[in-house]
């Protein structure tokens, strides 16, 4: 069965996963550039040791940057791993 009238090629997700660096403590923030500008949404997980930390960071796609921003409790720290698909 043929899709027609969608451009579902540029709907496919596409992940990927970047270490937080001693700039990015600085800045609050840590900006991941996805190489897909024209995604709409992202979904993200932080692990600090292993554990999903970031339970109230701020998460953002714009342009098909991730910013990961610092939260209440969660502060963007070197060595963060970060994963992160966008659509």
């Amino acid at each position: 069965m043929a899709i027609s009238g969608i451009d579902w090629v540029s709907k496919i997700p596409f992940g990927g996963t970047y270490t937080a660096v001693a700039g990015d403590d600085s800045a609050n923030k840590a900006s991941i550039d996805t190489g897909k500008a024209d995604a709409v949404g992202c979904i993200v997980q932080v692990l600090r040791s292993g554990v999903d930390i970031a339970t109230d960071g701020k998460f953002s796609v714009t342009a098909g940057v991730i910013a990961v921003e610092d939260g209440s409790t969660y502060k963007v720290t070197t060595g963060d791993v970060i994963n992160w698909i966008v659509f």
